[in-house]
C-alpha cells in the first residue's frame, strides 16, 4: 500500500511541474531608459565572441559546393511540435542576405543592463571540408526561456577563420507569430535558421563561428571546416 501511495504522488507530482507557466518573461514595459551614446559596430572582436560559445551539437550542416557545380547531401536535424499560434517546427527558416540593422536593444532595469535576448541560447553543429569559394550551410537553432517578439530582429555574426560579418536575422520567415502579428520565438520551442557562408581562400582546418548579436554574452556555437585549395592533394 505504502509502494502504491508513493507511486502516484510521484505521478502527481509530476503532472503538476508539467502543467505549470513557464517562468514571467523579462517586463519589457519597464525598459524604458535606453543606453545613450553607445552603438554597436558591424563587428566585434572575436576574442569576446569566443569566450561565450558552448560546444553543443542540435542543428545540421553541409558544405554546398556551389562554385564547382556539385552539392553534397543535407542531414537536417528533427523538429519540435506546433506552437499555439504558428506552424509545425518541422520547417527551417530559410536563408536571406539581409544587412545588418545594429538594433540598440540595452536597456536598464533597476540599474542592471539587459536585453531582451539574454534568455536566447544557441546551438548547432558545423564541419566538412569546403574549397574556397564554396558555401557552407548549416542550422542555427534558437530557443528561449520565454516567448520573446522577434522586434526588433537581431543581427548575428559568422567568422570564418579570420573573416567576419555581420548579417541580420530572416525573422519575416519565422512561422510563430504574437497576438500583434510580430514574429516570435515561443517559449522553449527551439527555432531553426538556415545559414550559409562563403568559403574564404585560407586553407587549412578552420573555426567557423556563429555567435546572435545583441546580449553581452553572446549565445553562439562553432565547428571545425578543413579548407583546401582545388588540386590540392
Amino acid at each position: 500500500m505504502t509502494d502504491l501511495m508513493d507511486q502516484r504522488v510521484q505521478a502527481a507530482a509530476r503532472r503538476w511541474q508539467a502543467e505549470q507557466p513557464p517562468p514571467p518573461p523579462i517586463p519589457l514595459e519597464r525598459l524604458d531608459e535606453t543606453l545613450s551614446g553607445r552603438r554597436r559596430g558591424p563587428w566585434r572582436p572575436l576574442v569576446a565572441a569566443a569566450a561565450a560559445v558552448l560546444v553543443v551539437g542540435g542543428g545540421a550542416s553541409v558544405i554546398a559546393h556551389v562554385a564547382g557545380g556539385s552539392t553534397t547531401h543535407h542531414t537536417i536535424g528533427p523538429g519540435s511540435g506546433p506552437a499555439t499560434h504558428g506552424s509545425p517546427g518541422h520547417r527551417v527558416v530559410p536563408w536571406r542576405d539581409l544587412a545588418a540593422g545594429h538594433p540598440d536593444v540595452r536597456h536598464r532595469v533597476g540599474g542592471q543592463v539587459v536585453t531582451p535576448y539574454d534568455r536566447v541560447s544557441a546551438t548547432g553543429h558545423i564541419s566538412g571540408h569546403a574549397h574556397p569559394g564554396d558555401t557552407v550551410v548549416f542550422t542555427a537553432v534558437l530557443e528561449s526561456s520565454t516567448t520573446l517578439p522577434l522586434d526588433p530582429c537581431p543581427d548575428f555574426n559568422i567568422a570564418f577563420g579570420t573573416t567576419g560579418h555581420t548579417w541580420r536575422l530572416n525573422c519575416a520567415q519565422v512561422p510563430y507569430h504574437d497576438a500583434r502579428g510580430r514574429p516570435v520565438l515561443p517559449a522553449f520551442k527551439k527555432v531553426r535558421f538556415e545559414m550559409r557562408v562563403t568559403v574564404p581562400d585560407e586553407p587549412g582546418r578552420q573555426k567557423v563561428l556563429w555567435t546572435l548579436d545583441g546580449p553581452h554574452a553572446m549565445p553562439g556555437f562553432y565547428g571545425l571546416v578543413d579548407v583546401t585549395r582545388a588540386g590540392s592533394s
